[in-house]
């Protein structure tokens, strides 16, 4: 008799879930009922829950990107998550064109990631940012350890110091899935930096200048990188109430 197959390793502490979705052009359904769903129903279904305690929506900056609306939703224990707690969420509505679920009429995309580090120079409240830059990475092979070091020793610092910046959060993938039956591309790595009044950044993300030889060398080791700015739509939950 065949082995069985090992169980998943089990997820702990807190993370995040991201949320990806495009309205491809044939849809019948607008992005005006899309978000009138998220921000009435779906979004305070899972704060309901116990499980999301924050949620913000986002849009990108550049409207040519290929992921144009984001959502962020933190989780404080990711247990929780893996236990099934959200997955009795409905994600067909009255205001769809059909009886269909969301995915009908979206492509969606989904990452589960853990927390790694939180980097911050003075404590900043929870819903600090107008603007952020997400940066995920595929590192090369056996790169992962560089990589860390160098937002550890450098990159974090030199983040820091660009004007508007709040905080950089940083997490690590667990699970991600699309909708269609596209591969999506691995992305281990994410950084989420956050941006206030008084930021410098444009529709599209641009390297620091000036570009160090060790993030020259993180670049091009790379397998894949994933870079757009998002300004920040809509926030729920503690994030509200804190505001």
């Amino acid at each position: 008799m065949p082995d069985a197959s090992p169980a998943p390793p089990a997820w702990s502490g807190p993370g995040i879930i991201q949320s990806f979705i495009t309205i491809p052009e044939s849809s019948k359904l607008s992005q005006a009922t899309l978000e009138k769903w998220l921000d009435e129903f779906y979004v305070p279904a899972l704060i309901a829950t116990g499980v999301v305690t924050s949620a913000w929506r986002f849009k990108a900056a550049n409207s040519d990107f290929e992921k144009p609306l984001m959502s962020i939703y933190k989780i404080p224990e990711l247990r929780d998550v893996q236990g099934g707690k959200l997955q009795d969420i409905k994600r067909t509505s009255d205001l769809f064109p059909t009886s269909g679920p969301l995915e009908d009429f979206v492509v969606s995309e989904s990452r589960i990631l853990a927390l790694e580090q939180l980097y911050e120079t003075t404590t900043q409240p929870e819903d600090a940012a107008t603007t952020i830059i997400h940066a995920a990475m595929e590192p090369g092979e056996d790169g992962e350890a560089d990589l860390d070091a160098w937002y550890r020793e450098e990159h974090n610092q030199q983040m820091s110091e660009q004007p508007g910046w709040k905080r950089t959060t940083r997490f690590n993938l667990l699970f991600q899935h699309r909708s269609d039956a596209k591969v999506s591309q691995r992305l281990s790595f994410l950084a989420i930096h956050e941006f206030g009044e008084g930021h410098k950044i444009g529709k599209d993300v641009e390297p620091l200048d000036p570009m160090t030889d060790w993030t020259k060398k993180a670049m091009s080791e790379a397998k894949s990188i994933e870079a757009a700015v998002y300004h920040k739509v809509k926030y729920f939950g503690k994030a509200k109430d804190d505001y």
